[in-house]
């Protein structure tokens, strides 16, 4: 749980993962701590090529940044076995510091839950003596560490339960046949129980029983067994000695979650059920771990690094629970609200690996060759080589510090790249609406831009209605007003925006002064959906 997580956008693009590569390696130089470079959703095929051109591993495909049970549970909490006692349940909490303990045979598979409560509530209802138990007499030997001096330790014994701090005429009164009777150094009032058909003797503080009383006994068909405890104590041992399956939660749906379960999840259930731990159990219905309820009071959350990104609806699930240590990016502020202080890195760069790379020279922290070029193709594949407007002359003078430490040719990196957008055979319209997605908002309208940025986009691209009709398909989805994808042709320098409906269509015929065509609306010399795309709608949705 303590790993810090450094994670792009959704729908990464190739500077969203290798900006977190980058920054999760400089990130532990300077700290130290573990740090780990996620992705949510799939790899572009671009970026796919220059990781393995470079020899690199993606960083770890994660679905969300959630906590999970997994990461704050006991991995070998302490366990009862159905048939300990209530006393051996009770010491054992007291000792291990815990209100509730799981109850597993010998497979480790869970039979139930007791809790801390469950043993009180017992106490209190059995609290009048006498009391009427239903035990063997070989687990109340080995409670009371007593010495069997006449019947079967394989017996059971049910009845009720009497402290002889009486005379013997008064048992001879009082004491039903087959009942039991704790007794000391009363030779009287044993012969009495004796003669009332008492079931079982007790004789209490290492109580001696006459060698005739004992034949007496073994004729009668009475328990007679000897321990050194005091009356008082023998009848508290024994009232412990309920086997903890009697008291215990049988219900295991209700007192367990998968490792898995998202820790919120976890938390609702432990609050509605009223109990003081969970037990963690596989697939197969073995105890894995044990979730605490005190280890939830300590506010555990994820730690988390966004790289090119600081829009909600663009963040991986789970982002706003978590704490956010730093935002490095190079795009406009998106509304996410933090409580705690953090590190915000926001300059305007063509790239975000431009502000890491900037880190690395500044620092003269160690650079190993592939990282370096896994910054320079993320610069050129976000500049489109320099072609586009967002470029600066300070992603020029980075991506050349960057070609020389990773003897990378950025000609030939960027023509490769780019070659290598595109998957073979063609995907479908859908793959296409889905490339580099994200959502924004403005007002009360909520938008998505897409955009692919290829060679040759016209002789490629499906068909306009396709990619409407892809583009609806995410608007009913996510619950969006519109939607739109914009097809850049990286030599031609100009792209086409395409709209999902009617809506969207109107809104970008008042952002743009585009020509209409049968494919779209072309927009000459537009290159970055970020300078020369948002803002116009921006524009017209705030205007």
């Amino acid at each position: 749980m303590d790993t810090v997580l450094v994670i792009g956008h959704r729908n990464p693009d190739t500077d969203s993962i290798c900006s977190a590569l980058a920054y999760a390696h400089l990130y532990h130089h300077h700290t130290g701590r573990d740090t780990v470079a996620c992705y949510v959703d799939d790899l572009a095929p671009e970026t796919i090529w220059l990781l393995n051109h470079l020899g690199l591993q993606p960083p770890m495909p994660v679905n969300d940044v959630y906590l999970r049970v997994s990461d704050v549970m006991e991995t070998e909490p302490p366990t009862l076995r159905p048939n300990q006692t209530l006393r051996e349940a009770g010491l054992l909490m007291q000792q291990a510091e815990m209100r509730a303990l799981p109850v597993v045979n010998y497979g480790r598979r869970l039979v139930g839950l007791v809790e801390r409560d469950a043993l009180a509530s017992h106490y209190l209802d059995q609290i009048q003596l006498p009391e009427k138990i239903d035990l063997p007499v070989s687990l109340l030997l080995r409670m009371l560490g007593a010495e069997l001096l006449a019947g079967s330790s394989s017996a059971i014994f049910r009845n009720h339960i009497w402290i002889a701090t009486m005379t013997a005429a008064t048992v001879r009164a009082t004491v039903a046949a087959g009942e039991g009777v704790i007794v000391g150094d009363q030779p009287e009032v044993q012969q009495a129980a004796l003669e009332v058909n008492a079931g079982c003797l007790i004789l209490t503080d290492g109580a001696p029983m006459a060698e005739s009383l004992l034949v007496e006994a073994g004729r009668r068909g009475t328990i007679v067994f000897r321990t050194n405890h005091s009356p008082f104590a023998a009848a508290l041992l024994m009232q412990q000695s309920i086997p903890v399956d009697r008291v215990m939660t049988h219900a295991i749906t209700a007192v367990t979650v998968r490792p898995d379960t998202p820790l919120g999840e976890a938390k609702d259930q432990l609050r509605k059920q009223n109990l003081a731990a969970l037990a963690v159990v596989d697939e197969h219905g073995r105890l894995v771990g044990l979730l605490r309820r005190r280890v939830l009071a300590e506010q555990h959350s994820r730690r988390v690094i966004l790289t090119d990104h600081n829009h909600p609806e663009q963040a991986a699930p789970g982002v706003t629970e978590s704490q956010i240590l730093a935002i490095v990016d190079h795009h406009n502020l998106g509304g996410l609200q933090t409580l705690q202080p953090l590190a915000i890195h926001c300059d305007t760069v063509g790239s975000t690996c431009t502000l890491i790379a900037e880190l690395y020279r500044q620092s003269e922290a160690p650079l190993p060759a592939p990282i370096a070029g896994a910054m320079l193709g993320a610069i050129l594949s976000d500049t489109v080589q320099f072609r586009s407007p967002t470029t600066t002359e300070r992603d020029r003078v980075i991506a050349a510090w960057l070609e020389e430490r990773s003897g990378e040719m950025i000609d030939v990196l960027a023509r490769r790249m780019f070659r290598a957008r595109l998957p073979d055979p063609i995907p479908p319209a859908a793959w296409w609406a889905a490339r580099d997605r994200k959502i924004f908002s403005f007002g009360s309208l909520r938008f998505s831009i897409s955009q692919v940025e290829l060679t040759d986009v016209a002789e490629v691209m499906p068909s306009p209605n396709e990619l409407s009709q892809a583009l609806q398909a995410g608007v009913s989805s996510d619950g969006l007003d519109t939607a739109f994808i914009l097809l850049t042709d990286i030599l031609d320098q100009s792209s086409l925006l395409i709209a999902a409906n009617a809506q969207g269509e109107d809104l970008a015929r008042r952002a743009f002064a585009g020509t209409i065509t049968e494919r779209g609306m072309l927009l000459p010399g537009v290159m970055s959906r970020k300078k020369q795309v948002l803002p116009p709608l921006a524009a017209v949705l705030m205007g």
